[in-house]
């Protein structure tokens, strides 16, 4: 059940990351491509509209311009501005100035009247840059009104360096804000008559206010309505102020764009710097505007336009939800099919696992019948030829444990039986030279009847396998006198070797030690043995020692030490080969000796030792506990200690 729905769980997972997550990515790229499309198409038509509205403001100004020039050469202006020269102007400095000539009036009404929308006043600067007539338009917009007298400071405003000019050009003074809204001045020169232009200074000048406001009202209504669309947001703000000199919502006209469109300051930021460009704003009425803007040509005023960002990106986001949804649906549909042909394999890859489960615990008869087709049918068949070669595979691995036990069992068997034999014929050979003697027949029964019972141990360990492994079952140990039996391994086999070789025994009175005394008799002969064949014909020294361990640490272990003058080992031979069964070198035997050793004292807790160099002999050490260990005692392990003899 758990393994079905971990399944269950990698294949939402899978469906997730190969399905859902690939079609989500790729929806939110078309998003984003459709949405970058209708963004870059409203930047193209605001920035059009933009330059449209700076480019129509600036063809009306120039016209204005143009028909200011023409009203300037007028010749009833020119002789106006001789009239008022600073000459006559002297003589009648005390009265009124007097009425100006019809036609001259008629000049100035002439310029107006088709500007009614645009020009606030007209007025006529005198050579003493004092006005003496001026053509205001009238408070309901629908005419203009001539005036000569109670002219004051503010309407001879001009820009003063039109006195210095000696050619026909319009200067235009900085905006400035006026009652009636954002103003432009814009000044033109009058020469006197039968006079060169570019000859003498100007006798005159003549100054248009142009209602700035209006102008840009028009430019963006005629816009609006060029496009057939409702009208949309149009900004100029004068660029050396923080002023809006035009906003399509009249209550922000004339005001701070700081304090009345806070979310409207970085685009307007922009558009002070100067240049051109675009932006993102959001307002809370309307939600998300995109702004193109435009500086216009010889004013420091820019416009902007425009357009509804998010009503624009909303059918794009609602084609990605419904494209997004459908897909989802078709993904979610592929889904379910996937899943229905799934759990059909589902259920035969849980009597699998159920199955391998089984085997695992060791039920090796298991079997899996499915009648279905697919790659569960498959795995079934490959776990059955699996199970039957498992089971194929242990039988010959119980046969072949089976008879490498035997193997070993029979080798070890005839290694003690050759120690026995050797021992046997070195007793026959002594008993040909020292028969006659008393106390060597009683001592040659005796060890007649030892090495009888020794064969017949021997005997018994083939009818008892379990108990002839040291390295797989372990005897109970008990307390043995570890000087005993080694005293009789030496009179029964090294006693009899002299005086071909010194025997020496450095022996205290008693040595307890805790072990299976048969077996440790086995390893006492196995080591004097092997010293006496390593000295051969040519003789030797044996020395044997035993004595407690003289260390704190380890002073509940014994030891006993087997040394020979015989031809010694390498340390190569030492290092991979001492300890190895079928490893010798010696031209007879068969190499198990020193295994069998190393497992009995390692099976009691102890340690086998040896120091050997060619040529010089050798001597084999071991240690060994000399009482039992409680369950759960500390113990170490002996390592290499020094000893001494008590």
């Amino acid at each position: 059940m758990v393994a079905a729905v971990n399944l269950r769980t990698k294949r939402i997972i899978v469906f997730v990351s190969l399905a859902l997550v690939p079609l989500a990515f790729v929806c939110l790229l078309q998003y984003r491509a459709g949405a970058g499309a209708v963004e870059s198409a409203l930047r193209e038509r605001a920035a059009e509209r933009a330059a449209r509205m700076a480019r129509d403001v600036t063809r009306v100004l120039s016209i204005q311009e143009g028909r200011l020039l023409e009203l300037a050469r007028s010749e009833a202006v020119r002789r106006y501005a001789l009239e008022h020269a600073p000459a006559a102007g002297a003589q009648t400095s005390n009265g009124p100035a007097p009425s100006p000539a019809a036609s001259v009036e008629e000049a100035f009404r002439a310029y107006a009247a088709p500007n009614l929308n645009h020009i606030q006043a007209l007025t006529f600067i005198d050579g003493n840059r004092q006005a003496v007539f001026r053509l205001n338009r009238s408070p309901d917009g629908k005419s203009f009104v001539a005036q000569t007298t109670d002219l004051v400071v503010g309407h001879a405003r001009h820009e003063e360096g039109v006195w210095a000019e000696r050619k026909p050009e319009v200067l235009r003074s900085p905006l400035s804000e006026e009652s009636y809204g954002a103003a432009l001045r814009v000044t033109a020169p009058v020469y006197a008559p039968a006079v060169v232009e570019g000859e003498a200074a100007p006798a005159g000048a003549v100054v248009a206010e142009v209602r700035l406001g209006e102008v840009i009202s028009e430019a963006g209504e005629a816009l609006d309505t060029s496009e057939g669309s409702a009208r949309r947001p149009v900004v100029a703000l004068d660029n050396a102020a923080d002023n809006v000199v035009y906003h399509t919502n009249g209550a922000f006209t004339h005001q701070t764009a700081s304090g009345t469109m806070p979310y409207f300051a970085e685009v307007a930021a922009r558009m002070k710097a100067g240049g051109s460009g675009s932006g993102l704003y959001d307002t809370a009425e309307r939600g998300t505007q995109l702004a193109a803007f435009q500086q216009v040509d010889g004013l420091s005023l820019s416009v902007a336009a425009s357009e509804d960002y998010a009503a624009a990106l909303a059918p794009v986001r609602s084609a990605a939800l419904v494209g997004g949804g459908l897909a989802a649906l078709a993904a979610l549909a592929g889904f379910a099919l996937l899943l229905l042909a799934a759990t059909r394999e589902t259920r035969g890859i849980g009597i699998v696992a159920r199955r391998a489960s089984a085997v695992a615990a060791g039920d090796l008869e298991q079997r899996i019948e499915i009648s279905h087709s697919g790659e569960t049918r498959e795995l079934a068949e490959n776990f059955n030829t699996m199970a039957d070669r498992l089971r194929e595979m242990i039988a010959r691995e119980a046969e072949s444990r089976q008879f490498q036990s035997f193997m070993r069992i029979s080798a070890m068997v005839t290694h003690d039986l050759k120690n026995a034999i050797a021992g046997l014929s070195m007793l026959v050979s002594n008993m040909e030279k020292y028969f006659d003697r008393e106390e060597f027949r009683a001592d040659a029964i005796q060890s007649l009847r030892e090495a009888t019972e020794k064969l017949k141990r021997t005997a018994a360990r083939l009818s008892e396998p379990a108990l002839s492994l040291s390295g797989e079952y372990r005897l109970a140990g008990r307390p043995t006198d570890l000087v005993s039996v080694i005293r009789r391994v030496l009179a029964t086999n090294a006693e009899p070797t002299r005086p071909l070789n010194e025997v020496v025994a450095r022996l205290p009175e008693t040595l307890v030690v805790t072990a299976e005394p048969e077996r440790i008799e086995n390893v006492v002969e196995n080591l004097v043995i092997n010293a006496l064949e390593a000295m051969g014909a040519k003789g030797g020294r044996l020395t044997v020692e035993a004595g407690k361990v003289d260390d704190d640490l380890h002073n509940d272990y014994v030891f006993f030490s087997v040394a020979d003058t015989g031809v010694g080992m390498s340390a190569e031979f030492i290092r991979t080969k001492l300890y190895r069964p079928f490893s010798t070198t010696k031209n007879k035997g068969i190499g198990l000796g020193l295994f069998t050793c190393k497992e009995v004292v390692e099976s009691h807790g102890g340690r086998l030792e040896v120091e050997s160099s060619p040529g010089a002999g050798t001597r084999f050490r071991v240690v060994l506990p000399s009482r039992l260990f409680q369950s759960g005692e500390g113990r170490r392990r002996p390592e290499k200690v020094t000893a001494s003899i008590e």
